[in-house]
């Protein structure tokens, strides 16, 4: 897993940004995921016992207990574009459905072996589960914080081919309608998004990442919000992994105030030292191009210099001259024009 990646998750896993972004992203800033009814369950989902399967680990998984009810939440994390989340969202989530479903079974079981009446049917002692049981829904947010337009796909539907429409073999659009979606949750950070519903400084943190292309709009984010010149720790440090400000960690204390830390000036530094990169690298670029044409008219003179004087010594025609020098005319008249000699 790259830096970027474990910086988001480490943000994300306080539980007041983790219910903030569930609340705007599902509940459009209505508080309807309590922070303090959190509790971390992230884990590795397995196969059964002998299947051969090395496990698939969530990036963030928390489950949200409201009296009796229970809701799995869950975050996975993307500084690359997956041309195939909505199948391994949708592979986490059978997977999270699967281990509700042994647990419940083994339940059963155990209590089926103590004597008590667990099983009201065949059906139900069948499926190891009773009718009326019920599993924790899932709720999976795939948060893409990469600088690249995210072009994958965005629901199950969007990786399939259906075919080209043929009667013998039905209408195409027919069998897309009939097709069983999974739509994939995304949240891609790299594009404008409403982040009015936000109450803690992920709100900052959407706010600026759609920007870091555009230096014209990050300087009008700058001036206009103060919020970044007074940022906590631990945003203004996701903040510089996302934003790809250098050095950050050995240089903070410069960018510390009594405040807290002033990411306009960090930002500023940033692309101050951009252009300066851009500058130097224009120069290296020059050089190197005057050097190519120092090479070549330096050739150039060569083939004039040598076809010259075998035409002198000879006393014969440049038709002959360039015969013995191993060149043709249309070689030297590009080399008398390369010197600028007639």
């Amino acid at each position: 897993m790259g830096l970027q990646n474990e910086s988001m998750l480490s943000y994300l896993e306080d539980n007041q940004r983790f219910a903030d972004l569930f609340n705007q992203l599902y509940f459009k800033g209505k508080q309807i995921v309590n922070a303090d009814r959190l509790e971390e369950a992230s884990e590795t989902y397995r196969g059964k016992p002998g299947e051969k399967d090395s496990g698939r680990i969530r990036d963030i998984k928390k489950r949200l207990k409201s009296g009796r009810e229970l809701k799995v939440l869950a975050v996975e994390s993307q500084s690359e574009i997956s041309y195939i989340m909505p199948w391994r969202v949708m592979d986490y989530d059978s997977r999270e459905y699967g281990e509700q479903i042994r647990k419940a079974q083994r339940e059963n079981r155990r209590r089926d072996k103590a004597g008590e009446e667990v099983y009201k049917s065949a059906g139900e002692r069948m499926s190891g589960m009773g009718r009326e049981e019920r599993l924790a829904p899932v709720y999976t947010i795939c948060l893409y914080h990469g600088a690249e337009p995210w072009d994958g796909p965005r629901s199950l539907k969007d990786m399939m081919d259906f075919g080209d429409e043929e009667p013998e073999e039905g209408d195409s659009q027919a069998w897309e309608e009939c097709f069983a979606d999974y739509p994939l949750r995304l949240v891609s950070a790299c594009e404008p998004m409403d982040c009015s519903g936000f109450r803690t400084s992920l709100r900052d943190l959407f706010e600026i990442l759609p920007y870091r292309r555009d230096k014209e709009r990050l300087k009008e984010l700058l001036e206009r919000n103060p919020a970044y010149r007074r940022m906590d720790e631990e945003t203004a440090r996701t903040i510089s992994v996302l934003m790809g400000i250098k050095n950050f960690g050995e240089n903070e204390e410069r960018f510390k105030t009594e405040e807290g830390y002033d990411m306009c000036q960090a930002i500023r530094e940033m692309m101050e030292d951009s252009r300066q990169e851009g500058i130097a690298e224009g120069e290296a670029r020059g050089e190197a191009r005057g050097e190519a044409r120092g090479e070549i008219k330096g050739s150039a003179s060569q083939i004039i210099e040598i076809i010259d004087n075998i035409r002198k010594e000879l006393h014969c025609s440049l038709e002959k001259a360039c015969i013995v020098g191993g060149k043709t005319q249309a070689e030297y008249r590009q080399a008398k024009a390369i010197c600028g000699k007639p």
